[in-house]
């Protein structure tokens, strides 16, 4: 799908899988003609886990896109979240690196971040080192992407500046730098309260990284 989005337009491979498929009525001829000549300006993407994938489970003939059902295996290697997402900066140096390789277009992270099941006391900042330390290592992972790999990256973005609801609609899954005062079911006052990583944060982006 990025070779889309990079200007090549869609590869010979999924064109012969959607005709195999029966799919190919879905095109026509004049759309993929001007698919083929977009290109973005960057290229957005989200990341927060690695994931690995055992081969071995994965019945003969699954749809690439269902090898995950079967064959998705933690790595032993790695620390994970109370929803099980792994926690591997080397993985997001990785993907940027590849990305611009790929595609030789500027990469922008626009979602990284940890979601922990937090709850304040009512009157101290939570103490959120975790938080701290998945982002100084992630931060750091793209700073060797950039000047070690030689990836253009134009920008990050952590997920989020406050607790909101996850997608899933849960709110007991904290990603924030800033405490907001409610549960599920119940909203309290709302209260906003700045976590450790606020400060930490703030110091890192005045010191351009420096101080991290």
């Amino acid at each position: 799908m990025l070779r889309v989005f990079a200007g090549e337009g869609y590869s010979p491979e999924v064109m012969h899988f959607v005709k195999q498929s029966g799919f190919d009525d879905i095109y026509r001829e004049e759309d993929l003609a001007v698919l083929a000549t977009m290109k973005n300006d960057y290229m957005a993407f989200s990341y927060y886990a690695s994931r690995t994938l055992d081969s071995d489970p994965i019945p003969e003939g699954t749809p690439v896109n269902n090898y995950m059902l079967f064959g998705d295996k933690p790595n032993p290697h790695l620390k994970a979240t109370e929803w099980n997402w792994q926690i591997d900066p080397l993985g997001f140096r990785s993907i940027i690196t590849r990305y611009y390789n790929d595609w030789r277009l500027p990469v922008f992270p626009i979602e990284n971040g940890i979601g922990v099941i937090e709850h304040w006391d009512g009157e101290n900042p939570i103490a959120d080192d975790y938080r701290i330390a998945y982002h100084r290592d992630h931060i750091n992972a793209m700073r060797e992407a950039i000047f070690e790999d030689g990836a253009q990256v134009i920008g990050y973005l952590g997920w989020g500046l406050i607790d909101i609801l996850s997608s899933q609609g849960d709110m007991r899954k904290r990603y924030g730098v800033v405490y907001v005062n409610r549960e599920n079911h119940d909203l309290k006052d709302l209260k906003r309260v700045p976590k450790k990583s606020y400060d930490w944060l703030k110091r890192a982006i005045h010191s351009n990284g420096e101080e991290m």
